[in-house]
């Protein structure tokens, strides 16, 4: 009980001195022609000299410029780069699928002495033709042979140009193929676009015709195998075979093909 009310004594002399002091000052002011009043500025204003040189702002504002460019151009090499693995590993593909097709191919062949150029469709023009890379760039020739990457024959050149050949395959109907059975029997082979058809042209048949082969007999540079007609119906009209077979298997610009010539 005391103590509060010692701290509530104190309280009114804190008061009490503040008030007195407060009017002393003011009437020390008031007496003086108010000099601490003019002592006191009414605005206080902070001045400063320090200036930042005008060559260190063109030096940092150097630094950053020369920054950014060495950013953009870090990011155009980079895009230039990846741009290029992109492009080796495309053609890194290219040689896997080729070695895995070259692979293939000595499997199937039995001649060895040939020298077999890879190649591959490039477009089909308006006449619905297949234009296949390759020409006379490497002495191909109209009539050279086109097989597949299991050796057999899916056609041959029509036209040949500088650098690409025009493709006589299954589909076309400008195909017009000569070949023989394993009795030497000869056979010519058409295309209606559809379908193959396949006639011989002797009439001394006297057994079910199985594989049919190119041969050098009609200028071919070697025998490969055509198309085994064993298992299709096989009509006798005059002692003459004729065999209708439906084209399922199409060339696509993916297809494997290679063309062989001499060395």
């Amino acid at each position: 009980m005391q103590s509060t009310q010692v701290i509530g004594i104190r309280k009114y002399i804190v008061y009490f001195l503040f008030i007195f002091l407060s009017g002393l000052l003011s009437a020390v002011d008031y007496f003086s022609n108010k000099t601490l009043s003019n002592f006191i500025p009414e605005q206080v204003n902070f001045i400063s000299n320090f200036q930042i040189p005008d060559r260190l702002l063109q030096n940092e504002f150097s630094s950053l410029s020369s920054s950014r460019a060495d950013l953009v151009a870090e990011n155009i090499r980079l895009k230039e780069e990846l741009s290029n693995l992109r492009v080796l590993y495309v053609e890194n593909q290219e040689l896997q699928d080729n070695i895995e097709s070259y692979d293939l191919l000595i499997k199937n062949i039995s001649d060895f002495e040939l020298t077999y150029y890879s190649t591959s469709l490039i477009l089909k023009n308006s006449t619905d033709e297949y234009l296949i890379l390759g020409g006379r760039d490497y002495n191909f020739e109209p009539g050279d042979l086109v097989i597949n990457e299991t050796g057999y024959v899916v056609g041959y050149l029509g036209e040949v140009f500088n650098d690409y050949s025009i493709l006589e395959s299954f589909n076309s109907t400008n195909f017009n193929f000569r070949a023989l059975d394993e009795n030497n029997n000869i056979f010519e082979v058409n295309s209606n676009g559809k379908e193959l058809i396949f006639s011989s042209l002797e009439s001394t048949l006297n057994s079910k015709v199985g594989m049919l082969y190119s041969d050098i007999t009609f200028g071919h540079i070697n025998k490969f195998p055509l198309f085994d007609l064993e298992s299709y119906e096989q009509t006798k009209l005059n002692n003459k075979l004729t065999v209708t077979v439906p084209i399922d298997e199409m060339l696509t610009f993916q297809s494997k093909l290679f063309i062989p010539k001499s060395k």
